[in-house]
């Protein structure tokens, strides 16, 4: 069963503004692929997240900013810019799909001729998929 927390945005016929990713790296080695989704529509940051097959919105009331690593420190955070990556920035966002998993859930993001973003959250791992047109 899909369990959800927070208040998802009304994402349907928006304009992506800004989407980053920050990912989860440990030891120079990649834990999480998206640790928290961070998507800009009506100049507003949402985040996504996911724990335990949990879907997690949240409203954030400030702009990202990347988590700065101190010397020695083993955990690091990045912000991946993926509207540019994947050329949606600024894209009309047609649709927002959430479903369950077996062990988990996925939530996709449909862009108006660019493609879809799929975020898969299964076995305590979260990955990202994009698919073109």
């Amino acid at each position: 069963m899909l369990e959800t927390n927070g208040i998802p945005p009304l994402l349907t016929n928006q304009l992506c503004e800004e989407l980053l990713c920050q990912q989860y790296w440990y030891q120079g080695k990649l834990v999480q692929e998206v640790d928290v989704l961070l998507l800009k529509v009506n100049g507003r940051w949402h985040q996504l997240y996911f724990d335990e097959g949990i879907v997690f919105w949240r409203l954030q009331q400030q702009a990202p900013v990347a988590v700065e690593q101190q010397a020695g420190d083993p955990f690091a955070y990045p912000l991946i810019d993926l509207g540019d990556k994947f050329a949606i920035k600024g894209g009309v966002i047609i649709d927002c799909i959430t479903e369950p998993l077996v062990e988990g859930a996925r939530v996709s993001l449909v862009f108006e001729d660019k493609g879809s973003l799929i975020i898969t959250h299964s076995e305590n791992r979260t990955r990202l998929q994009f698919n073109r047109l």
